[in-house]
């Protein structure tokens, strides 16, 4: 359930409308979270467009309380203006000033209390206009609101300016209930002397209302703090490793650098070289067809075979890719391509070792006990059995070029137990084919 869930998930996101959403409501897309600045100005663009729908929601709850009420037509229009003038100068101030950190904290000051005041322009709205009857529950949608700016203040992850509208809220909320949601100051007590006002206010049902309301605000407010106290602690902890991260990828990259110049620094290819290496590549494709491998998989192996005179390892660039992330993966990328092409000549070195010692008479148990010890994949145990082929074949500074007969011979004699025998064996069965390929070759 789980999996399919995810993969879900995973459709929904690659779809062009998840895309689109990411795009709007999308936290981290396309930011250094190790960078404030952007950071905070990419909250604000969420944020922005969560108030846009805000407005949408706003303008839909005037439209719905002013059928049948000709007076409230006028305010729901005038709304218009307002949610464009406000929508309009948060744009403008988030995009003018992306790498101005102050101007992206008066934007997210601007974007809250816009929320804060908006929700209780509407709970005020809506309790004037549903005070009394069975539509008494309608009242309530605007106090909700009030909860809800709460939560959307919440997504800055910010406990100084949450904890600075939560201040204003508890005091502009106590003055409303007072005011607007009981008028107290309409109470028969009120008209008395101020003790029977206390006495009449304390005793009522209004108060234990209002009492009950400001205790359930408040217990809101601290979950609400608690929980983003809990997130800035966590993005700022996280904030950290990134910044480690950085530092150690600037280092690894220096190191690696280095690493591979020294290692492939005395690789200089000749032509010939190159022409042996296409050779030894055609005589492996023929080996893997007839232990009947997949034709990607010999692909593969041809690619491999061939990697040290077709690619080549890139890291001189890589600093200055702006993007952290982008970074590291071109910095994965090619030291898995420097580490394979040096395997690779890991497994040329061995073959040229074996050669040598067998040649020179210096190859013992020993030297089998250690290539024993190693592993080798199947594509790299056809590499290594072609090439000693080829080798025992070409003209080497410690030897002359053998006959294919006696190479095979050598083969059988000296080599057999180095390998897997169902690869040697395969090879040594179809010898004339490889005979063949290696004279049309030269010729």
């Amino acid at each position: 359930m789980k999996h399919k869930l995810k993969n879900l998930i995973n459709k929904f996101r690659k779809s062009h409308i998840g895309r689109r959403f990411d795009e709007m409501f999308g936290f981290e897309a396309g930011i250094d979270l190790s960078n404030e600045c952007q950071v905070q100005y990419r909250r604000n663009v969420v944020i922005k467009n969560i108030i846009f729908l805000s407005n949408i929601v706003y303008t839909i709850i005037f439209f719905f309380i002013s059928f049948g009420d000709s007076s409230n037509w006028v305010l729901t229009i005038l709304t218009f203006p307002v949610t464009f003038l406000v929508n309009s100068t948060l744009k403008r101030m988030i995009n003018k000033n992306k790498d101005d950190y102050v101007k992206q904290q008066i934007a997210m000051y601007m974007a809250c209390f816009y929320m804060f005041l908006t929700a209780i322009l509407v709970y005020i709205k809506l309790k004037n206009q549903f005070n009394s009857g069975s539509v008494v529950i309608y009242s309530e949608v605007g106090y909700i609101m009030l909860y809800y700016s709460l939560v959307v203040v919440s997504l800055y992850q910010d406990s100084k300016a949450l904890l600075t509208v939560c201040k204003w809220m508890v005091a502009l909320v106590s003055i409303l209930h007072f005011t607007v949601t009981y008028k107290i100051i309409d109470a028969p007590y009120a008209s008395q002397g101020i003790l029977e006002f206390f006495k009449g206010l304390f005793s009522s049902e209004e108060f234990k209302d209002i009492f009950l309301r400001t205790i359930v605000l408040i217990a809101f407010m601290m979950v609400l703090y608690i929980v983003v106290k809990m997130s800035e602690y966590l993005q700022d902890e996280r904030k950290k490793e990134l910044v480690k991260r950085k530092e150690v990828q600037d280092d690894f990259t220096h190191v690696v650098t280095n690493l591979f110049e020294v290692t492939l620094a005395d690789l200089h290819i000749t032509e010939e070289e190159i022409q042996n290496i296409k050779l030894l590549s055609k005589l492996v494709s023929k080996l893997g067809g007839i232990l009947r491998l997949d034709p990607n998989q010999i692909k593969q192996i041809c690619n491999f075979t061939t990697i040290y005179i077709d690619k080549k390892v890139e890291l001189d660039d890589i600093n200055k890719i702006e993007d952290k992330d982008l970074q590291f993966d071109a910095l994965r990328q090619q030291t898995n391509l420097g580490s394979q092409i040096v395997r690779r000549l890991e497994i040329k070195r061995t073959v040229e070792d074996l050669i040598r010692a067998n040649v020179e008479g210096t190859d013992d148990d020993q030297m089998l006990t250690s290539m024993k010890l190693k592993t080798y994949t199947l594509g790299e145990e056809i590499i290594m059995v072609c090439d000693v082929y080829q080798t025992l074949r070409s003209v080497k500074s410690y030897k002359k070029p053998y006959s294919h007969e006696f190479s095979i011979k050598v083969m059988n004699s000296s080599f057999k137990k180095y390998f897997e025998q169902d690869v040697f064996e395969r090879f040594i069965k179809f010898e004339a084919d490889f005979e063949k390929i290696f004279n049309e070759f030269e010729v």
